[in-house]
């Protein structure tokens, strides 16, 4: 297999490593452990293994040994050791203050015309009021989840209770 991304360990990264490795269970995450031993593996100073000679002695894929090998290369010891996923994905749209705006906006009455707010008027909503360029509707609907405030449910404070009939 052609590798494209070489692990070539310092002297005191493999101490690092070693020592992490060291450690009692309850202090380190288990994927942690596991990413080190796999480094100090496959670390061509020192007899390396291939991809699948790794990927089968670690119990894993080969894929994520070379994704392994890919974060370090690209984001360095620390990332690949601590992370279980790499971090290439965008920007997050939905920061605490657009969420604030959003929660606000959820528990007001909706348009004129309208019973309900839809995602679709929550995202229209925001964009006019330019608390944001452009967001989709599954942003706008993780969030409600998130902060457990879903459209359809009538007890989260979106829709006014109705007062029981007295007797």
């Amino acid at each position: 297999m052609n590798v494209k991304y070489h692990v070539r360990l310092s002297d005191d990264e493999r101490s690092m490593l070693e020592a992490l490795i060291k450690q009692e269970k309850p202090i380190i995450a288990q994927h942690k452990k596991r990413h080190a031993q796999i480094l100090l593996a496959i670390d061509e100073n020192h007899s390396p293994l291939t991809h699948e000679q790794a990927a089968k002695a670690f119990n894993v894929k080969p894929l994520t040994i070379c994704r392994l090998r890919q974060r370090l290369a690209e984001e360095g010891l620390e990332v690949a050791i601590n992370s279980k996923h790499s971090r290439h994905g965008g920007k997050r749209k939905m920061d605490g203050e657009l969420e604030a705006h959003l929660i606000a906006l959820t528990c007001s009455a909706p348009p004129k015309g309208n019973a309900r707010w839809t995602l679709n008027l929550l995202r229209d909503k925001m964009i006019e009021l330019e608390y944001i360029d452009e967001i989709s509707r599954s942003t706008i609907h993780e969030s409600l989840k998130k902060t457990n405030l879903s459209l359809g449910r009538k007890k989260n404070g979106v829709f006014p209770r109705k007062k029981a009939p007295t007797l």
